[in-house]
């Protein structure tokens, strides 16, 4: 039977964190539109956005893209953190924080330029396979499954 212990408060601080980074980058697209005044529903894609030069729109969508990445990979990240945590919370808090720090550079690489988002990307994305395979490694053990002969 699984317990959680108070180390696993550390994997609930990433999962937050994650959720608060994720709505920092709301918050630039939010402000992207504004300062192109394109009015929702319009993402960078719409008649409004016709109206903007090659390098506004391109900034525009910079900015949506990186919330919006964040918002497809975010309940992977999210759900993975928090079962990794529950066996194995120390990895889960480092996998996590190296994470969010990926996440933190690949925004700032992807609203700069779209091609400065590649370490950034390789950042964030080897610990989070990280999390989902240490996640099996944990559900398999816990349900006994690490014991059969799969050959």
């Amino acid at each position: 039977m699984l317990e959680v212990g108070p180390k696993y408060a550390w994997s609930l601080l990433a999962a937050t964190f994650m959720n608060f980074q994720c709505t920092l980058a709301g918050v630039g697209a939010v402000n992207a539109r504004t300062k192109y005044n394109i009015d929702a529903p319009d993402m960078g894609t719409g008649r409004q956005s016709a109206k903007l030069t090659d390098e506004e729109w391109e900034d525009l969508n910079r900015s949506v893209r990186v919330h919006m990445n964040y918002v497809e990979q975010l309940p992977t990240a999210i759900s993975s953190v928090l079962i990794c945590g529950l066996f194995y919370p120390t990895l889960s808090v480092c996998l996590g924080g190296s994470y969010i720090l990926g996440r933190l550079i690949y925004g700032l690489g992807y609203r700069k330029e779209a091609k400065n988002r590649e370490i950034g990307f390789v950042m964030y994305f080897v610990p989070l396979l990280g999390l989902m395979g240490a996640s099996v490694v944990g559900i398999t053990k816990e349900l006994g499954l690490h014991r059969f002969n799969w050959a």
